[in-house]
Formats: structure tokens, C-alpha cells, sequence
């Protein structure tokens, strides 16, 4: 029959019989004996989902074996390993190796249905990521997308760039709020000059008002005449980050800047002119904040010309894996590591988390993962497996998403971590003391504390 293409690869012809029969009637379904038979057939079957014996009987190749030539071809379709009993070497040997999942035979049909499915839709992810990456750089450009949603907003920024108009660009932190200034700066008038960035939560209220408009030579203590970023801006771009955090002092100055386009250092009373374009950003609800009186009402609206909303990663499920992939490239590249990608588990996991960081975590997992990833493709521990590595436990609790078995290994994983944390902590990050007291030898304790991404020093004294 038509539809998704199985290939069963196993020894042992009475399984092989059972298993085709029991999923011909949905699939169209090929079975090879042996390793050589199938790397022979592979390439004319084509399949959708690989179902492949960890051992075979009398034959050279191994089923990891066969695993790593499948993970070499172009496309390599997602690759279920199946096996007789649980040898977790060799288990975690074929996950390394970007084997989707495993199943312990006989195989519960529930279970392999779910596996099956869950294995193509992960198939279609990855085809989908290769077509997307060429036509996407033809219509993004330098800023990396790939849903409906941002399309619009990449639209909207491109039609606003023409124009002199001031840009208010909201949405939560991490969503890339400062890339689409950028592209508007690029696309506008104003891009020969330079593009000017100050984060207005990033100053205590006594320097921020210097740091934007500048002082003139003893304005205070042993000051020297000085430029701000508002005049460095001239003829560029003057991009204000979380514009809501910043002072009800400076909003007044800056009603005027943006209004009259005058300005007057700290410490001096002689005006100056200055000419460019004002692009504000926040993560803050602003109506709340005027509501509250911590924003000026006037300034509200002096900003909320054209406004931009990006929406946070959660909401543009076709950003996740084209985002993951673009930054996998460049931490590849630059880190000089020889890795071709994400197994098929971690891909559908990429997209099942609700990225509460946005973009700016997905990027911290995948360089995690890339420091972590000791093979040529990134397994679900190298990304997920050591939640506290950046110094906590996970944001999010995935344990919905998750097959019993993962959320037993995840949560067995997570005790041992705060057991390791708790024994550090006794003993000041004492390696040592902390082995003793855990009754193992200090080379099992540090083994256990590297594979759970714990730092001993982050318990020493300062």
C-alpha cells in the first residue's frame, strides 16, 4: 500500500514477519535481514522511519554500526533501534549516535505506533528545516525566521523603514527586539549614519541622563566635556532599549529631544540640534505603566507612532528548529567543532518547550549543547540533560511531554544533582569531603559531577 515507508532491519525473520504484518496495513513496509542488505537497499527504499536490530546474528555490522552510515546520508530519516534486552551501553552508544529512540522487544503495539508517529512527524521537521534555508535568507535577510507571524512583523518594519517616522517596538525580553531595529536602520535613510543603542534599565537614574545627552567639562567632580549617545547618533539611528524602565527625570528631557530635536548636555545651558531617527523598545506593558504614573503620558505617545509587537518564541512554532539550526552553524564555526546537527529526539523537543528566554535561551541551550556534544550530532543530554549547568534547575517543567521512562531517568537525574549541590555546600565546594561524605571516591564524585554539569566552584568562598 502507499502512504509512509517502514524499514525493518532485523535477524530474526519470525519478528520481522510479525512486526511487517502487524504495520502493513497502515505503512508500506520493506525488511532486510542483515546490515550489508540494508545499506544495499536503503538508498531504492527511501524510508520514512528506519526500524533497526541492535545485534545481528553471524554478520559483521552491528546495528549501532548501520546506525552511523544511515546518520551519514544526506537526509536521514529517523531511526527507531530495537532490542532484545535492555544493554544500556549499547543504548546510550546508538542516542549518542542520533538514533531517535529505542524499544525493547516484543514490542507493545501502542507503544510502537507512538514511537512511529512521534518518529514522522520529526522526519517531516528536519525535510521541512533543509527546504525552508535557502528561501528564507532570499526573504529575511540577515535576521533568521521562519513563521507567519514574524514575516508580518518583518513586512511591517521594512514598509516603516522608508519613512522618518518614530518606531515603537514591544514584546518580551530575548524575542529580538533590537534586530529589528537594525532592520529598520538598514532599510532606512538614515543608514549611512550609525546605529546608537543605549539599555535605559542598564543605568542607575543619576548616570543615565549623562550617558544619553552627555555633560560639559565640571559638571561634576573632575568631569571632562563629553559626547552622549544621543549626539553620537546624528544622522544614524538612536536606539532606546526598555524606553519603560527609564526615570520620570529623563522623560521629560526626552519629550523635548524628540519633539524639537534639542537637546542641552548635563552642566551646559547652550542648545544643540541633533537629526536622526528614534526607534524605542520595551518589554514593559506601557499602558500599565501609565496607569501606574511611573510612564508620561506624553511621551506615550510621542514614541507609540508606529508601533511593532514581536510575539515571544512560544508563539511562532516555525522560528523554533530554523533558529536552533542557524545558531548550531555559527557556534559550529566558530568554536571550530565537526557537528552536522540535531538528533531527531532533540528536534522534537526543541519544539515542545515553551522557551520562556526566547530566542536568547534558545541560543544559550544550543551552545550548551555544542560544548557538551562529544559526537558528530547533538543528543538529547547534550542539550537537555544538565538543566543546573548554567548555574539553576530548568526554567520549565516538561515532564507532561515526556514517555514514563524519560521522566523517571530526568527525575533521577535532577535528585542526584541537588544531592551533589547539598554536598557541596556542606563542605564549601570541598571535592574531597563532599566524596567522603556521599561514600564514593573523589575520581566517581567529580565523573558524577561533570556528567550532571555541576561546578564545585561555584560553592567555594569567595
Amino acid at each position: 500500500m502507499g502512504g509512509p515507508r517502514i524499514f525493518i532491519v532485523d535477524d530474526d525473520r519470525e519478528f520481522s514477519a510479525d512486526l511487517e504484518a502487524l504495520l502493513s496495513a497502515d505503512y508500506d513496509v520493506s525488511v532486510a535481514f542483515d546490515g550489508e542488505s540494508a545499506l544495499a537497499m536503503i538508498g531504492r527504499v527511501s524510508p520514512d522511519v528506519v526500524l533497526l536490530d541492535v545485534e545481528f546474528t553471524g554478520s559483521d555490522l552491528t546495528g549501532v554500526r548501520v546506525l552511523e552510515h544511515i546518520r551519514a546520508l544526506d537526509q536521514p530519516p529517523p531511526v527507531i533501534m530495537l532490542s532484545g534486552n535492555e544493554r544500556v551501553s549499547t543504548v546510550v552508544e546508538a542516542m549518542k549516535l542520533g538514533a531517535f529512540h529505542y524499544i525493547i522487544k516484543p514490542a507493545p503495539p501502542a507503544e510502537l505506533f507512538n514511537l512511529i508517529l512521534r518518529a514522522l512527524a520529526a522526519g517531516r521537521r528536519s525535510r521541512q528545516i533543509m527546504a525552508q534555508r535557502s528561501e528564507l535568507g532570499r526573504l529575511t535577510g540577515s535576521l533568521v525566521c521562519g513563521d507567519e507571524s514574524m514575516f508580518r512583523v518583518l513586512e511591517q518594519a521594512d514598509m516603516v523603514a522608508g519613512t522618518k517616522a518614530t518606531v515603537l517596538i514591544t514584546g518580551e525580553s530575548g524575542t529580538g527586539k533590537e534586530m529589528i531595529a537594525r532592520r529598520i536602520h538598514e532599510g532606512s535613510g538614515f543608514s549611512e549614519g550609525p546605529f546608537v543603542g543605549i539599555n535605559c534599565s542598564a543605568f542607575p537614574p543619576d548616570l543615565i541622563e549623562s550617558e544619553i545627552f552627555g555633560h560639559a567639562a565640571n559638571a561634576f567632580t573632575n568631569a571632562v566635556s563629553r559626547m552622549g549617545k544621543l549626539e553620537l547618533a546624528s544622522g544614524g539611528t538612536f536606539f532606546m532599549d526598555e524606553v519603560g524602565e527609564s526615570p520620570l527625570a529623563l522623560q521629560i528631557k526626552l519629550l523635548r529631544a524628540l519633539g524639537e530635536k534639542v537637546f542641552s548636555r548635563l552642566g551646559e545651558n547652550a542648545e544643540r540640534n541633533v537629526e536622526c531617527r528614534i526607534i524605542a523598545a520595551t518589554s514593559r506593558n506601557l499602558e500599565e505603566a501609565l496607569s501606574e504614573g511611573s510612564f508620561r503620558e506624553d511621551l506615550y505617545y510621542r514614541l507609540n507612532i508606529y508601533r511593532i509587537h514581536l510575539p515571544p518564541l512560544r508563539e511562532r512554532p516555525g522560528d523554533t528548529l530554523v533558529l536552533a539550526r542557524h545558531f548550531l552553524d555559527q557556534l559550529v564555526a566558530d568554536n571550530d567543532r565537526q557537528i552536522s546537527g540535531f538528533s531527531p529526539a532533540v528536534l522534537e523537543r526543541i519544539e515542545r518547550e515553551r522557551w520562556p528566554g526566547n530566542v536568547r535561551e534558545l541560543r544559550n541551550f544550543v551552545e550548551r549543547a555544542v560544548i557538551n556534544c562529544q559526537g558528530g550530532l547533538i543528543g538529547l543530554g547534550d542539550m537537555f540533560g544538565s538543566g543546573a549547568a548554567a548555574g539553576g534547575e530548568p526554567e520549565t517543567d516538561q515532564g507532561e511531554y515526556l514517555t514514563l521512562k524519560e521522566a523517571g531517568d530526568q527525575a533521577k537525574e535532577e535528585r542526584e544533582r541537588r544531592y551533589c549541590r547539598n554536598r557541596l555546600r556542606e563542605t564549601g565546594g570541598n571535592v574531597s569531603k563532599a566524596a567522603a561524605l556521599s561514600g564514593v571516591l573523589r575520581q566517581s564524585f567529580q565523573r558524577k559531577l561533570k556528567d550532571l554539569g555541576v561546578d564545585p566552584d561555584e560553592f567555594k568562598s569567595p
